[in-house]
């Protein structure tokens, strides 16, 4: 009842005094017919102009709601999603997976929280298991075998790197971080995927990654160091700025892959497929970088490795230095 007097009295004051005073001295000073006329026409535009002002109104009160209501229909999935990776049965982890990468897709501002719990399901559910310090460098790799072919990490975990390395491409404040993560096999060529998978900038270091087909893959600037990289694919990958100290890539298909400002030193590029001393000329490596017998004496790399050296002396006194640029081809004599 009260509201209805409220609007009532409202309807009043705009027809009345509010209409009178936009009126002006020129309406009132008409007469009769002409007064009533004029009169009618202003209060026909202050109607019109509140109405309008209403209808505005009601589509900001609409937008909001719809915005209140999308944004409690992300919480209620985000929450059933991280239930479901708890599950103890696999189509349900795969359904928190898949639901996560939903959220993400429809939500910039959970992008960053989506790839911090799928790194975490990834790192507590694929941890590698502790390994002694190797001795020296013939005795790295040693206490693993290579996985045999058609080894892969589980379907949940296969799902989890495949989402994060389909992400949306948006700025990231933080790197995905699967540190000492067991994904031995793991596939993720760019040929099953709609863009290049991408895990550029991501922490990999001690990571197992024998014997996994990353063709295609964009590594650049990520953290791959003391990662094992046996027998794996990496044919045209990018590992552009990519920190690859102590890595071990014995037996790695190298045709194609990009490796310039790649910090090889102390890596292990033994019986490598198709690695090129072009390749070399544009990574960081030094004396205790181990190639192949083709490479290690060729001309093209030894004035490589000189760069690399006189690079890390100036270093030394120069923080923030960055690698030398690619050196000029160096044929043998």
């Amino acid at each position: 009842m009260g509201g209805a007097v409220a609007v009532l009295g409202a309807i009043v004051l705009l027809l009345g005094p509010v209409s009178s005073l936009l009126a002006g001295g020129t309406v009132r000073g008409l007469h009769g017919k002409e007064q009533a006329d004029a009169m009618n026409a202003v209060r026909q535009t202050v109607l019109a102009a509140v109405g309008g002002a209403s209808v505005l109104l009601g589509l900001g009160y609409t937008a909001r709601g719809y915005r209140l209501s999308r944004r409690g229909q992300v919480t209620d999935r985000f929450s059933v999603a991280i239930g479901q990776l708890a599950s103890d049965k696999l189509e349900e982890r795969l359904g928190g997976v898949y639901g996560l990468e939903h959220v993400m897709a429809e939500s910039p501002q959970d992008h960053a929280t989506v790839l911090g719990v799928l790194s975490v399901f990834v790192r507590e559910n694929a941890r590698t298991a502790p390994r002694p310090e190797p001795v020296g460098p013939d005795a790295r790799g040693q206490q693993r075998p290579v996985p045999a072919w058609g080894t892969e990490p589980p379907a949940d975990i296969r799902a989890a790197v495949e989402v994060l390395a389909r992400r949306p491409d948006r700025e990231e404040a933080r790197r995905i971080d699967l540190r000492s993560t067991e994904l031995a096999g793991l596939l993720l060529r760019t040929f099953e995927f709609d863009e290049p998978p991408r895990l550029s900038r991501a922490f990999l270091t001690w990571a197992n990654l024998s014997r996994a087909d990353l063709r295609g893959i964009d590594l650049s600037d990520a953290i791959v160091n003391g990662a094992d990289l046996r027998k794996a694919w990496l044919a045209w990958a990018r590992l552009d700025g990519a920190g690859l100290v102590r890595a071990d890539l014995r037996g790695a298909h190298l045709s194609d892959t990009r490796l310039l400002g790649a910090d090889l030193s102390g890596a292990d590029l033994r019986d490598t497929e198709s690695l090129t001393a072009r390749q070399l000329a544009g990574a960081v490596i030094d004396e205790a970088t181990l190639l192949p017998p083709a490479l290690s004496h060729d001309p093209w790399v030894m004035a490589r490795l000189a760069a690399c050296r006189e690079w890390r002396d100036q270093r030394d006194q120069h923080d923030g230095l960055e690698p030398p640029p690619p050196t000029a081809a160096v044929h043998r004599g």
